[in-house]
This record gives structure tokens, C-alpha cells and sequence, in this order.
């Protein structure tokens, strides 16, 4: 079976957004080629129609733009009037709503997404604070997307701190509730469990993970578990963290160390047990993700341009690398369609 995956990250040495296949029954990764070849496309989204959803600079702004990408890429919307661009973004396909996290700017930006591509502006989230390292000098929101009941949660990883917001009108989104992260964490991204109501946030300074339980009634974050996901030495910097779909397996990137950390979680969701770390043999990797099939994971060395494929074992979520040499520049970002 052939697994189509997108890469894309920035654009020093790299062309733009790339893309490749992986043979689930041969265990190969095709040569990552160019996609649409653009400017600091840093992360995407794709909706279930085939638009892609990607940051983008031009002209010394920032924002987003919208290719379809069903044939050969048309460019179908985009909004480029920000003096940076966003550091994520995300598709919410139930109100086809736009959530764009500009770490550097300390906003949120939710847009509408037409039929036809085009890009209406709803609202503007801003926010302030600080943290005490030197990386937190201001509020920056790093991670926006949804709730299992369909709120906007954010990662605020210069203030640490994770908001919730009302989206029962997008264009004027009601703060509900903010969880205050321990002190220095900086809280980047999260995931929640695929059934019950817990949430694990990877903590970029700290290198760890913060297991919350979520309470729909009120959007109520309460902590219940702190795991390593690496030594908390200030070369360490976690990124990315994904969670398995059965939801009996959490997997997380650590920058600096180099590895990525597998965790087993609790049948209930509320604890985590680290069991494994691999090496990814590559410098950097700030993005990962598990295939379709989950019988696969693809991590980007953004430092060494180089990615790692892993063979996954499903019944006890042990990876083992099948190859470590697929050359792409600066990618930072792992999308499978």
C-alpha cells in the first residue's frame, strides 16, 4: 500500500513543501521531491477535500495561503499582512475555521475557509506575559487547535499557560478557562487521548510531559501526572508528541538529545510510563508523525536534513529504524494525507 506524506519546512537550503510515498509492504520512503515551491512554509494542514493549508512569507510579511492540491498545486486564497509568520496551523473541519498561532506577534488568528479557497478574517486573539527564561520574554503562542467537544485550546509557550475559548461564535471567541503551567515549562503542543478525557502536553524548555485531565462541564484543566520526556538540560528542547490511535501509546521528539521517547499510557489515560528512547540519527527533530497504517513513523531531522523512517510495533509501540539517510533540507514538519 502506498501512504502519500507531505514535508516542508524552511527555505534556506529547502525549495518549500515536498512530498513522498511510503511502501507500508516494501518498508521504503520515496526520494522526498517539490510539491509547491514557496517561502518558510514551516507547517501545513490538509482538509478533507485535498486543500492544504500552509504558513508562508513573501515580501518580508507573513500568513497563509491555500493551494489545492487534488492535481497540480493551484493557489487558491491567501493573507500575507502580518509582519511574521505563524508558527502553526490548523483546519477545524466542522466550521471550516482556520486557527493560526503567531508565536512571534503573541496572537491567534481564526479565519474562515470557503468552498472555492478564499480566506475571510473572523477574529484576532492577543495576549501577553512572560515566563522566567530568556526564551519567554513575552506571550507566545505556539500550538492552537480543538477540544474532543469542539472549543480552541492554545499553548501559550512564552506566558505557560493553555487556554480555552468558546467558539460558539468564531468571531468572538469567549476566553472559558486558562491553566497555569509550572513555572518555565513552556508548554509547545499537545495531544489528546483518542477516548477518554485526559490530555498530554510536551513541555519544550522542561522536556517533560504534562498528563490533564479535561473537564467538558466547565473546560477545567487539572494535572494529574509529570513524566521526562529527556533530561532537563538547557541543550534538550522538546517538540513534537503524537499519541497512538488506540490511545495505548505516546511518543514524543526531544531536540538536542535527539531522540524520540515512547511511553505507555494508562487503559484509563491518566498516567504515563516511559519505556523506550531512540536515537532518530539526526540532529534536530522538531516534527514526527505515525502513518495511516500506525505501523509506520517518519521523523524530520531538521539540523542534519535528513529523515528517519521506523518500523512500529503496534502491540508494544516499540519503534526499530529501517533508515536514517532520506535526504530533505531543513524539514520541520511531517504530514500524512
Amino acid at each position: 500500500m502506498l501512504e502519500k506524506v507531505l514535508l516542508s519546512g524552511y527555505t534556506n537550503r529547502g525549495k518549500g513543501i515536498y512530498q513522498a510515498e511510503l511502501d507500508t509492504d516494501s518498508k521504503t520512503l520515496s526520494e522526498p521531491t517539490p510539491l509547491i515551491n514557496l517561502d518558510g512554509p514551516t507547517y501545513v494542514d490538509v482538509t478533507n477535500d485535498l486543500k492544504l493549508i500552509t504558513m508562508v512569507k513573501k515580501d518580508g510579511r507573513g500568513g497563509i495561503a491555500v493551494y489545492d492540491i487534488n492535481s497540480d498545486p493551484k493557489l487558491l486564497g491567501e493573507d500575507i499582512s502580518e509582519k511574521a509568520s505563524p508558527s502553526y496551523v490548523k483546519f477545524d473541519a466542522s466550521r471550516n475555521l482556520i486557527f493560526s498561532s503567531y508565536f512571534h506577534l503573541s496572537k491567534v488568528k481564526i479565519d474562515h475557509l470557503s468552498t472555492d479557497g478564499e480566506i475571510e478574517h473572523y477574529s484576532t486573539l492577543t495576549f501577553e506575559g512572560s515566563g522566567p527564561r530568556p526564551e519567554q520574554d513575552q506571550s507566545k503562542p505556539h500550538f492552537s487547535a480543538l477540544t474532543p467537544d469542539g472549543k480552541l485550546i492554545i499553548c501559550d509557550y512564552g506566558a505557560d499557560r493553555i487556554y480555552i475559548y468558546s467558539l460558539d461564535d468564531p468571531k468572538n471567541p469567549q476566553l472559558l478557562n486558562e491553566y497555569i503551567v509550572p513555572s518555565g515549562y513552556a508548554p509547545r503542543h499537545l495531544v489528546f487521548h483518542p477516548t477518554e478525557s485526559y490530555l498530554y502536553v510536551a513541555c519544550e524548555l522542561s522536556s517533560k510531559v504534562l498528563v490533564l485531565e479535561y473537564s467538558p462541564e466547565d473546560s477545567r484543566l487539572t494535572l494529574v501526572d509529570e513524566v521526562d520526556a529527556a533530561k532537563d538540560e538547557q541543550k534538550n528542547t522538546t517538540a513534537a508528541i503524537r499519541i497512538s490511535n488506540d490511545g495505548k501509546f505516546l511518543y514524543t521528539s526531544t531536540r538536542g538529545a535527539n531522540v524520540i521517547t515512547v511511553f505507555t499510557v494508562d487503559p484509563d489515560g491518566s498516567r504515563l510510563k516511559k519505556i523506550d528512547t531512540i536515537k532518530t540519527k539526526g540532529k534536530g527533530p522538531r516534527d514526527f508523525d505515525l502513518d495511516p497504517s500506525q505501523n509506520f513513523v517518519i521523523a524530520a531531522n531538521q539540523d542534519s536534513d535528513n529523515l528517519t523512517l521506523y518500523k512500529r510495533n503496534s502491540k508494544k509501540g516499540i519503534l526499530t529504524i529501517i533508515a536514517d539517510d532520506i535526504a530533505i533540507p531543513e524539514c520541520v514538519c511531517v504530514h500524512f494525507i
